[in-house]
Parts: C-alpha cells; sequence; structure tokens
C-alpha cells in the first residue's frame, strides 16, 4: 500500500520532482522465490517493482513479465524495468537509486562532501575549473575559474591527467569519493604558471546566488542597465536571496534580464515557480506557468495546473535572455519553456540537457533507500514540451556563444554574458546554434563527457553537473 506525502520539489538532470514517500514496500510475494525481509534485496527489488509498475510515467515502455531473481540488486532490476525508455531518449538514467539523507542534504541545505569546486573537459580534454564555491577545499587553496587541472596525486605521487583520462577513467573518480577527509594533490595551470594544492575533503555549503557575482546590475546604453542574476543551484536556501535580487531589480525599473543557468542541473520546483513568479509581475493570477501530465493510471488524482502567483518583488522584463549550456536541464529548462509564451525570451550559449520529465521520490520504509523515478512530464500554457533534444529547437531565438572560463562569471566581457546583452540591446543573435554543443545522451545521464560523473554519483554531483 503506498502512502503519498505531498512536497513540492522538482528535479534535475537525474533526479526529482514532487516528493512522494512509500509507506511500505509494497507487499505481497513476489511470485519468484525471493524471500523480502527488512531492507534485504529481495525486499529492495519488490519496492522498486512497485513502484515502478504504478507510477513510471512511461508504463507502456516497462516489460510485461520481470522476475526479480534474475537482478542481482534492486538498482539492476531498475536498470532493466527503464531500458526501452533509454532507448528511446525519455529516461537517460533519471530514474536511480539514491538515500533520504544524501538527498535531503543537498535540497534542504544545500550540502555535500567535496572539494567544493566544478568542472568541465574542454574539446581537447582538458579539465577546466568552471567555479569554486565559496568557503571551501577549493576557494581556501586558491583555485580559481580558468584553472587546468594538469595531474592528480591520490598518494602515490602526481600522475598527468591525460593518462587518467587515456585509462578510461573520470576526473571524478580520480578524485575520489565524496567522503569527508579523502585527500588529494591538484597540478594546476594558470596562466602558464604550474602550482600544486592539496585538498581534504569536508563538508561544503553552496551559496545558491553567490554573494560576489550572485546579483548585478550591468550597464546598457541608453537604458537603466540590465539585471544579471547567477543560479547555481534550485534549493531550498535560494528563496531569500531570489527575493532580494528581484527587489533590487524592481526598485531601479529594470526591464532586460540575464538568467544565468548555465551550469543549473535543477533541483526544487518551489524555487522554479518562485523565479517564475518573480518574473511575471505582469501576469494574471489566471496565467498558466505549466502543467504536469502522468501516466494514465494517475492523471486523474496527480495531473496539476501551476499559474502564476503575485509577488511584492515581481519585475515586468521585456526580454529576458537565459544563459544555458548542455548542463542546463530540468527545472531551469522549466523556467524557459513557462516564460517563453509570455514574454520575448532567448537562450544564449548552447542548448539545454533536454529533460522534460520530472521524478517523484519513493522511501523504502525502515531502510535509507530513496527512489527516484520518472512519473511525469511537463508542459507550459501553450503545450510545449517534450524536448528530449533540447529547447533550441522551439525558441525564436537561440543564440551561440562560448562560456569563456579565462573571464570572471558576471563580466560583461565574458562571452555568453557579452552575447546576451548584444542580443537585448539589438533583438537579433550574433550567432545562432546550429548544432548540438556540450550535450550527448549518455547513460551517466549527465551532459557527456564534458560533466563526467564517478561510477558511483552522490545527488549533488546528479543536480549540479561538474561538481567535486
Amino acid at each position: 500500500m503506498f502512502e503519498t506525502v505531498r512536497a513540492r520539489s522538482l528535479g534535475s538532470l537525474a533526479s526529482a520532482a514532487l516528493l512522494v514517500a512509500l509507506a511500505g514496500c509494497g507487499g505481497g510475494s513476489t511470485g519468484s522465490g525471493d524471500r523480502p525481509t527488512a531492507c534485504s534485496e529481495a525486499t529492495r527489488k519488490q519496492f522498486v517493482l512497485d513502484a515502478t509498475r504504478e507510477w513510471y510515467l512511461f508504463d507502456d515502455l516497462l516489460p510485461t513479465t520481470v522476475n526479480t531473481t534474475d537482478f542481482a540488486t534492486a538498482g539492476e532490476l531498475l536498470d532493466h524495468l527503464t531500458a526501452t525508455a533509454r532507448e528511446q531518449g525519455k529516461d537517460r538514467y533519471f530514474s536511480y537509486l539514491t538515500t533520504r539523507a544524501a538527498d535531503d542534504s543537498l535540497l534542504g541545505e544545500g550540502q555535500f562532501v567535496g572539494f567544493g569546486f566544478r568542472n568541465r573537459i574542454d574539446p581537447v580534454d582538458r579539465p577546466m575549473i568552471l567555479e569554486v564555491f565559496e568557503t571551501s577545499p577549493a576557494a581556501d587553496a586558491g583555485m580559481q575559474r580558468g584553472d587546468e587541472i594538469v595531474a592528480i596525486d591520490s598518494g602515490a605521487g602526481f600522475v598527468p591527467v591525460s593518462q587518467l583520462l587515456a585509462g578510461g577513467g573520470s576526473i571524478s573518480d580520480a578524485l575520489g569519493p565524496a567522503e569527508v577527509g579523502v585527500q588529494r594533490g591538484l597540478r594546476l595551470l594558470r596562466n602558464g604558471i604550474t602550482r600544486e594544492v592539496a585538498l581534504v575533503k569536508r563538508t561544503v555549503t553552496i551559496d545558491p546566488v553567490p554573494d560576489g557575482y550572485g546579483a548585478l546590475v550591468l550597464p546598457q546604453p541608453g537604458t537603466a542597465g540590465v539585471g544579471y542574476l547567477n543560479l547555481r543551484s534550485y534549493i531550498s536556501t535560494a528563496d531569500p536571496q531570489l527575493v532580494a535580487a528581484f527587489a533590487q531589480f524592481r526598485a531601479l525599473g529594470l526591464t532586460d534580464y540575464i538568467i544565468d543557468l548555465r551550469y543549473n542541473g535543477g533541483g526544487l520546483l518551489d524555487v522554479a515557480e518562485l523565479l517564475n513568479n518573480l518574473l511575471g509581475g505582469a501576469r494574471a493570477t489566471t496565467d498558466v506557468q505549466f502543467r504536469m501530465t502522468h501516466n494514465a493510471r494517475k492523471a486523474a488524482t496527480q495531473d496539476q495546473v501551476v499559474r502564476f502567483s503575485r509577488q511584492p518583488e515581481a519585475v515586468q522584463p521585456v526580454r529576458v535572455a537565459f544563459l544555458t549550456t548542455g548542463a542546463t536541464a530540468s527545472a531551469s529548462e522549466i523556467n524557459v519553456n513557462s516564460q517563453a509564451p509570455w514574454l520575448e525570451v532567448a537562450i544564449v550559449g548552447e542548448d539545454t540537457f533536454g529533460k522534460p520529465v520530472g521524478q517523484y521520490a519513493f522511501d523504502l520504509q525502515g531502510c535509507e533507500d530513496r527512489l527516484r523515478l520518472v512519473s511525469f512530464r511537463t508542459v507550459n500554457s501553450l503545450g510545449e514540451g517534450d524536448y528530449y533534444d533540447g529547447l533550441a529547437s522551439t525558441l525564436k531565438f537561440a543564440c551561440a556563444a562560448s562560456d569563456t572560463v579565462a573571464e570572471p562569471l558576471g563580466s560583461a566581457s565574458e562571452g555568453m554574458v557579452a552575447a546576451a546583452l548584444g542580443w537585448l540591446q539589438t533583438g537579433a543573435c550574433a550567432q545562432l546554434m546550429t548544432a548540438k554543443v556540450g550535450r550527448e545522451k549518455t547513460s551517466s545521464g549527465a551532459a557527456g563527457a564534458l560533466y563526467p560523473l564517478p561510477s558511483r554519483p552522490t545527488p549533488a554531483q546528479r543536480w549540479m553537473p561538474g561538481v567535486n
């Protein structure tokens, strides 16, 4: 028997939307000889099978018969159940097993265990630092955006990254598990100068709208300026920061905005709704943000229409440029898709990941297991969705631009920001997106090999591409 508990949330490259907790594992015999006991693998497999049969969005793609004893683990069973949807590009390992503690730590407190930086593999296989989180081990060591990791010391001396990657490993695996106390030495290259740093993993707290460049007013000739907002992740601690940022923008009377979601893999649905509302000062409470639809079994009771609600800090934009890459997914894409029917919007940078579906979270009572399962799709007020190949082809304006890591985030001279300012000024893209850049449909559920996941990714690594 399932008990549904509502909590407003939505997921990422491979995570969740509304929170659904299971009071039990479903009960009953598997009919296959498994003998379920509390938290046994047999119980975990039955739990996965029951939840998937009832809630999976693509239930018509599930195998008609399943023998749970054919699978050693619940994870292997889940991969088998979702295989057809995965082959069709609809569930690229968005459904997965994790733990409640790790999941809640990220969403509720914005915390993860790591070194506190984000990296991306560039076109010539160099791991480049994209962002360093404040008060993290990486920040303490003086690491900066634009650093290149050229070698890693795991305790037996430095090994060139080129050698590590040539052996089929990922940079995330080489940096070690997400456990407090894990140590690594990094050899970094910046402006032709090499230096070495020693890092120890600890709990890092994410500032979702960073103090240094999270909310800025950029100069634009003939205007009061352009409101620039950098949102790292859709976590609960973002709410007051978003409200404060838009209160400032509103007080200045700004009408053009750049919303930087270039590395944002998603997060809580409440935050996506809040951002829509803060951009929706001209919207009526009858206007639709987005709709959520479920499988035929759940449609009558679970389908929802989410409408705009008034916020005192809301602004009335004329144009909004969303900065995106192949790491921009899920809740981030919902914000772009939700605004497109109501405003003149553009995506600037690279095409988005392409995740128009969300997951519920199912908890196995008495165990740490949390199942993130694709359970619904979203469409905007015009019924537009299913952007599995990214948002670019659905929008009037999709402007190509480079993420220039040598420039600080939020700088008017950084490639993506500069292109967005150009579009806001002229209403035209200097260069159009003509091909998928930075996004591949891979088994990791992340944005291809550019943001590689370790073999056992944490929720932070799934939701925040490139995080270590």
